[in-house]
Formats: structure tokens, C-alpha cells, sequence
């Protein structure tokens, strides 16, 4: 345990320190806060009520989806795995200590979006901080898991780069943050459902912004819960110590399994 959590502080202070995890954790999200906050209030003043966790959702996503993959495929290539299977550090902690230090500051994040948000753009506040925390545990487990999955299939950071962007990129145009789902297309509001953050965004909404005001969605919980699940487990079944251990277009087609949930979800609508 005292190794664990040893471990486990050095990873979180590398992500103050370190300048590529500062600005996925912390730089990135809050100036976009900042600057776009302002924009889509004064263009949708109905955006406050999606505000707080629209940035936090796009918060999760740079730290989980653009930053997390690409740490584990650099200690892959750089030997730093190697160095720890000789030391006896098991697979697991490799896995899981990232994802912890991620969420420690993505609770950071959140907490300055939740102050600021109201007080500066009157951005509506939840009307249970319990269940919107808890929506943004399970939306940032979700995410966790996705890149996870994604640094161990890479075959390099360039592939991270391009699969991340796979999700990054459609989870803020169609995942709800910037437009409401029931203003998109009925198509599109059917391929919107493959991604964890459109999910997130109605568990945010009945967990901790209106909770009660509609029907809860036990889908998209089921789907964030089942896509956590899957990620993580192949992700540990697919964990190399070494990039040059087997091929890495297999470990990308197996990583696939990983959407079945959030297929299985948009089946169910």
C-alpha cells in the first residue's frame, strides 16, 4: 500500500509539473471556460443551464482522451514499464494510478467551474451537489477507461493522437456540451449515443442539475457503467510492458469491444 501510494503522489505532482499534463489538466480547460463560457451565453443564453457540466464534461475529456494515452504510450516506448515489471509493480497500478491522479484534479477543475460559473457568467448552479458529483465520477470513469483502452492499443503517440481525436472531437460537437441533444438532428441524436459524453451530459442532468424533472436515464447509466467495466478490462487484457511485444493493429481491433455498451445503448435509444 505504501508503495501504491507513493506512486500514486509522484503521478499527481508529474501532472502539476510536468507542462503537457498541466495544460490538458488545467490550462486548456479553464481558458476555454473562460473565453467560451462568455461566447455561448451571450449567443444562447440558454446555455447557462448547461454550463457547469458542459465544461466540466470538455475538462474530462482533454484530461482523459488527449493526455491519459498518451503518458502510457510514452512510458511504454520510453522503458519506464519495463523498469517497473523488474521492480515487481503489477500491471494494475500502471493502469489505475493515472486515472486516480487524473481524477484528483479533474475535482479541482470542476470545483473552480462550479464557483466561477454562476459568479461570472450566471451559469445555474446543481440542485444536488451529491449527484452531480457522482454524475461526474461515472462520466469521468467512463472517459478514464476510453483512454486507457486507447494508450494500450496505440502502436504510437501519433495513433493516440488520431484516436483520441476520434472522440474528442464528435463528443463536443454532438455529446450535448455546446449543442442540446434535442436540437440535433433525429440521425444524428441516434449516433450521438455511441459516445460516453452524450450519456454523461443526461446523467449530469438527472443526477444533478434537474433531478426528478424527467424520466431517469438507466441507459446511459447501464451504458457508462458496462463501458467502464469493458474499457478497463481490455485494457488489462491487452497491457504490454513493451512496444515491440506483438502487433499492434490486433490490440486496436480487440480495443474495439470496448463500444459494445454504448452500441448496445444506441439500439435502445
Amino acid at each position: 500500500m505504501n508503495a501504491f501510494l507513493h506512486h500514486f503522489g509522484y503521478d499527481f505532482r508529474t501532472g502539476i509539473r510536468d507542462r503537457s499534463q498541466l495544460l490538458m489538466n488545467y490550462l486548456m480547460p479553464l481558458v476555454f471556460f473562460l473565453l467560451v463560457g462568455g461566447l455561448m451565453v451571450s449567443v444562447n443564453p440558454g446555455f447557462r443551464e448547461q454550463m457547469l457540466p458542459a465544461m466540466t464534461l470538455f475538462a474530462i475529456l482533454s484530461s482523459t482522451l488527449l493526455s491519459l494515452p498518451a503518458n502510457l504510450v510514452t512510458s511504454r516506448e520510453a522503458g519506464v514499464f519495463r523498469s517497473f515489471r523488474i521492480n515487481g509493480v503489477p500491471s494494475g497500478a500502471l493502469l489505475s494510478i493515472p486515472p486516480l491522479g487524473g481524477a484528483v484534479h479533474m475535482a479541482v477543475v470542476a470545483a473552480i467551474i462550479g464557483f466561477l460559473g454562476p459568479l461570472m457568467y450566471g451559469g445555474a448552479a446543481p440542485a444536488s451537489v451529491a449527484g452531480y458529483a457522482a454524475a461526474g465520477l461515472l462520466a469521468y470513469a467512463a472517459h478514464a477507461g476510453a483512454g486507457a483502452l486507447i494508450g494500450v492499443a496505440a502502436a504510437s503517440n501519433r495513433s493516440t493522437i488520431l484516436l483520441g481525436q476520434l472522440f474528442y472531437l464528435p463528443s463536443i460537437m454532438l455529446g450535448g456540451l455546446m449543442v442540446p441533444a434535442a436540437a440535433l438532428p433525429p440521425v444524428l441524436a441516434r449516433v450521438s449515443l455511441l459516445l460516453p459524453a452524450s450519456h454523461a451530459m443526461r446523467v449530469f442532468t438527472a443526477l444533478g442539475m434537474r433531478p426528478g424533472s424527467g424520466p431517469f436515464p438507466w441507459t446511459s447509466v447501464a451504458a457508462l457503467g458496462a463501458g467502464t467495466v469493458a474499457a478497463f478490462s481490455l485494457a488489462a487484457l491487452l497491457f504490454q510492458w513493451d512496444s515491440r511485444q506483438s502487433q499492434p493493429g490486433r490490440r486496436t481491433y480487440l480495443a474495439l469491444l470496448g463500444l459494445l455498451p454504448y452500441v448496445a445503448a444506441a439500439a435502445v435509444g
